[in-house]
């Protein structure tokens, strides 16, 4: 058997995995440079951003022994301290962690890169359309006996259409995303917190992670590193909006919690996440139907985590070797 695999995120790679170590002949094809989708690192100078996923609490799921025991961990960081509540200018204590929370100390696309050591991956190749010819799926030049999109379910959508298909994947919805990458030449200090949450989503920043504070390395002594992530409800209705206007309105509440010096950041990016996450998502058995050649997984076919994210491509692999 020959499968193809759209997307290089963490579902896509779990799937090629599994197939992979099945002896299963695997080609993912990822439409960007790099691995992880979500699971990104953007390094700028000395700081480094996990622009998405800025962390794992994997609950005791699968995805956390992987991670522990059968990938690399000597860059594997157990992140100690626990995220506040930030409401109405002040940061509050939150819940005790019930559970552990890791990030890598290279960042989050370390994980993705584990997971694809040693798979066949096409980067910067774009498929846009999916042929069935006796009995096998065309991609480009290529053909395959099956295929997981393992792909945002709005672009898994349009490629099943491509050959007339189609699944219940029409209530599932995504969420936009502004990340905000802030470089400060500034020293927050030891603060008792990784990250602040909004827990009521009153305010247009919605999550904050202190990068320097999470793990070590990624800002310079002195300095700090953060990622400000604005709600939906901001991030829909700014979406095509300037940077500076995104900039200010994440930088004025900044200055509420911390005082008027974090209004002047000596860096600041914004990277904006069509499909951040899902807000409602499909059943994975009720989208795929057995001895279907093409099979959907991701997120939005399981859950807004990187855990299901890996288990939906895992459970997807798991289909094909059992057909």
């Amino acid at each position: 058997m020959r499968v193809g695999i759209i997307g290089a995120g963490v579902a896509g790679l779990a799937a090629a995995r599994a197939l992979h170590r099945a002896g299963t002949e695997v080609v993912v094809f990822e439409k960007s440079r790099g691995f992880g989708g979500r699971c990104a690192t953007r390094r700028v100078g000395d700081f480094t951003f996990d622009t998405g996923a800025t962390s794992i609490a994997p609950r005791g799921r699968p995805l956390e022994a992987v991670m522990t025991q059968e990938l690399d961990s000597s860059d594997l960081v157990v992140i100690e301290k626990p995220i506040y509540h930030h409401q109405y200018g002040r940061i509050t204590p939150g819940d005790a962690p019930k559970f552990r929370r890791y990030a890598y100390r290279s960042g989050m696309t370390k994980l993705a890169k584990l997971l694809g050591e040693g798979l066949s991956i096409r980067f910067e190749t774009r498929i846009e359309s999916l042929e069935k010819v006796n009995g096998t799926i065309r991609m480009g030049n290529e053909e395959f006996d099956a295929v997981i999109l393992a792909c945002p379910t709005p672009q898994a959508q349009a490629l099943l259409e491509s050959v007339n298909e189609s699944r219940s994947l029409a209530n599932t919805r995504f969420r936009p995303c502004l990340s905000l990458l802030l470089g400060y030449d500034l020293d927050l200090g030891d603060v008792p917190y990784c990250a602040v949450i909004d827990p009521e989503q009153r305010s247009p920043l919605t999550w904050l992670s202190v990068e320097s504070a999470k793990s070590p390395g990624r800002a310079p002594t002195g300095s700090t590193a953060l990622v400000a992530q604005m709600g939906p409800e901001f991030s829909r209705a700014n979406e095509t909006a300037e940077d500076s206007v995104i900039l200010n309105e994440a930088l004025a509440t900044l200055a509420r919690l911390f005082g008027p010096k974090w209004e002047s950041p000596s860096l600041a990016e914004v990277k904006r996440w069509k499909y951040s996450q899902p807000e409602t998502t499909a059943l994975f058995d009720t989208v795929n139907r057995p001895g279907s050649k093409i099979i959907i997984a991701g997120d939005g076919v399981m859950g807004p985590r990187v855990e299901f994210a890996y288990e939906s491509g895992v459970q997807a692999a798991k289909m094909l070797l059992e057909e």
